[in-house]
């Protein structure tokens, strides 16, 4: 018998429970307490980034097999939901940074959608709720081509005017697994509170509320992600892939870096990054700006071209030279 290749799909990586086991470090049995931890974590970050006082609230429903999540952020934005239904690539606003924040890999939200179909082998429902809006995920499997299959979204109007409130629909093939977590889920529910005094949370299970952790500090604050990241984090390859990751996002969103000369030298895309032992100087001043400068000198060379060709040799000038 002569045995032939066969191609499948890296995106089948979403619609297996192997699959997804590996991408998210957890058995089945304890996906329920991954849903609450990733949905929990974007409602912090995202009402942190808007100062706003967090507050969460959780509703489980073993009879209607739904986990839900809202809160009081600013609401999920429609580009977001746009790029959590394309499993061809990953969005992360973290990933290029080097910061103490969640969410490097850019994969929560798909992984999450993609558990409900995993364990119920036909389709899996998610409904995101925000800024008026209600948008239905109907995730399904190409059973050829082993690649996920979104349904067009469903829109309808929604009563959530502020904030995020995201349901997921558990499987009742699988709701066993959901009664078995309530344990572990309540307990890691009612610890949020306790490490985030600014926090406000409730958790319903079956309609009886069973955590309900208001703020002991609501003015209490922590490093956010919208803070400035500090130059001294950085080594030189993670310089280089903050900077290819600026000039990517730019040339997808049509703009051409060939002819924008002046708009990401490294000079002043390392702005943004501002040491807090320093306040408002440039990475140009650290030790990793000199090495990377020195790699680029010359200040009116495109960006993109040097990032594209790195072994290019040029005379080395000094940090000054870029002042």
């Amino acid at each position: 018998m002569q045995r032939l290749a066969f191609r499948t799909s890296r995106l089948s990586d979403f619609c297996g429970v192997d699959e997804l086991t590996k991408q998210c470090g957890h058995a089945p049995q304890e996906w329920p307490l991954v849903i609450l931890k990733e949905l929990v974590d974007n409602g912090l970050d995202s009402c942190e980034e808007t100062d706003v006082a967090p507050e969460i609230r959780i509703a489980v429903s073993t009879e209607r097999s739904e986990i839900t999540v809202s809160d009081n952020g600013p609401g999920l934005p429609t580009g977001t939901i746009t790029d959590v239904l394309d499993f061809s690539v990953r969005v992360s606003s973290r990933e290029a940074y080097v910061s103490p924040s969640r969410g490097q890999q850019g994969n929560a939200l798909k992984t999450l959608v993609s558990m409900t179909f995993a364990l119920d082998g036909s389709e899996g429902r998610t409904l995101i709720e925000s800024h008026g809006q209600a948008r239905e995920i109907i995730f399904r499997m190409d059973a050829i081509r082993r690649a996920p299959r979104i349904a067009p979204l469903l829109l309808t109007p929604s009563d959530v005017k502020a904030g995020t409130r995201i349901t997921l629909y558990w499987p009742r093939k699988a709701c066993d697994i959901l009664v078995d977590a309530k344990s572990r889920f309540l307990q890691i529910a009612s610890n949020y509170p306790t490490f985030n005094p600014h926090l406000t949370l409730s958790c319903q299970w079956d309609g009886e509320a069973l955590v309900d952790g208001p703020a002991t500090d609501p003015s209490w604050c922590k490093w956010r992600t919208s803070d400035p990241t500090s130059p001294h984090w950085y080594t030189v390859e993670q310089c280089e892939r903050y900077v290819a990751a600026h000039i990517a996002r730019d040339q997808d969103n049509g703009e051409n870096a060939r002819t924008v000369r002046f708009h990401r030298r490294v000079r002043r895309t390392f702005r943004q990054c501002q040491a807090k032992t320093r306040p408002r100087r440039e990475l140009r001043g650290t030790r990793q700006a000199c090495r990377v400068l020195r790699a680029r000198p010359r200040r009116d060379r495109e960006l993109a071209e040097s990032l594209s060709d790195p072994h290019q040799t040029t005379k080395t000038r000094g940090p000054r030279h870029y002042r």
